[in-house]
């Protein structure tokens, strides 16, 4: 078995912290010790072994990519974590923060393709290549994530699904691969064949999966 943290990373306990949604670049956050035996980023999540991770990975369908801008001393600054933010992106938290209230999304954060086609009985690689922690989760229908800041400032509930993860086996860090597995591709694919994968972190971030025989 992949090794398992006993803690989620400190971006996504942040996450799910309160904090005053007018003062989010001044809130407090318990700060956790780090946790050992992390998986690597560019290990490919949810499998018990290297070998078997290359073999699976080499079995997908396609891929789908999580993009984002983050500027490191801003978000590290903000959500306390020194990690947050790993990659030099040019958008500072205020300003991503404003994005999201004036236009619901933020447009850099941001799946690619939002369309692609998928195959039932094989899954979809899922890489991470923004600074930021993101997920690829299947879902019934596009809805909120799991942090109640940002669905308070979208006006979204959340996805039941998104509730459901588990950060250790599901949050994709920086670098990081993740196997979406077909068997959770057809539990969510609908009457016309569409399935949806979105990020529970930022829900904005989505992509439509027409499933072919």
């Amino acid at each position: 078995m992949h090794a398992v943290c006993n803690q989620p990373s400190g971006e996504v306990l942040m996450y799910r912290q309160n904090f005053p949604a007018l003062a989010l670049a001044a809130f407090s956050v318990l700060t956790l010790a780090a946790c050992g035996e992390q998986r690597a980023p560019t290990e490919v999540s949810r499998s018990p072994n290297a070998s078997v991770a290359l073999s699976r990975e080499d079995q997908h369908a396609g891929a789908i990519v999580a993009h984002d801008n983050c500027d490191p001393a801003s978000f590290n600054a903000a959500l306390r974590d020194p990690n947050a933010c790993v990659k030099h992106g040019h958008e500072t938290f205020d300003q991503f923060i404003a994005e999201l209230e004036a236009h619901g999304a933020a447009r850099d954060w941001r799946f690619t393709p939002d369309q692609i086609t998928g195959r039932f009985g094989v899954g979809l690689l899922g890489n991470n290549v923004g600074g930021e922690e993101h997920t690829f989760t299947p879902v019934h229908a596009f809805a909120g994530g799991f942090v109640d800041e940002l669905n308070e400032i979208l006006k979204l509930q959340p996805a039941p699904e998104c509730l459901a993860l588990e950060p250790d086996d599901d949050v994709v860090p920086s670098g990081g691969k993740y196997l979406i597995e077909a068997d959770e591709l057809a539990e969510v694919t609908d009457a016309s064949g569409i399935a949806r994968v979105q990020c529970c972190i930022h829900p904005w971030m989505q992509t439509e999966v027409r499933m072919k025989g």
